[in-house]
């Protein structure tokens, strides 16, 4: 199933204990809405585990792989609004737990 276009109604609410996301986010064009979505599907107490690049983290000469990753404001807007949130970092990639 496809979060971002395809009908989330017929998903039981809430039922997913831990939803991942790895090394997508960053793509997806309307991050607001899915946040929402997944939100609203987490079971109490349910996390979502996202994985990404941060930008600007590539120590490679090529000025495009600077470039990939999710920027400092796509970060405030995928970790406002959660009860809690941890990271850690592995190289290039962050990863993100965050609880309702």
């Amino acid at each position: 199933m496809d979060i971002t276009t395809d009908d989330v109604t017929v998903l039981a609410y809430p039922a997913y204990a831990l939803i991942t996301c790895r090394l997508v986010y960053r793509w997806i064009d309307d991050k607001a809405a899915f946040l929402d979505r997944i939100r609203r599907i987490l079971a109490p107490g349910g996390v979502l585990w996202v994985v990404t690049e941060i930008a600007g983290r590539r120590t490679a000469t090529n000025p495009a792989l600077q470039k990939l990753g999710i920027s400092p404001l796509d970060i405030e807007l995928l970790t406002t609004g959660w009860s809690c949130v941890r990271t850690a970092d592995l190289d290039v990639l962050r990863c993100y737990a965050l609880w309702p």
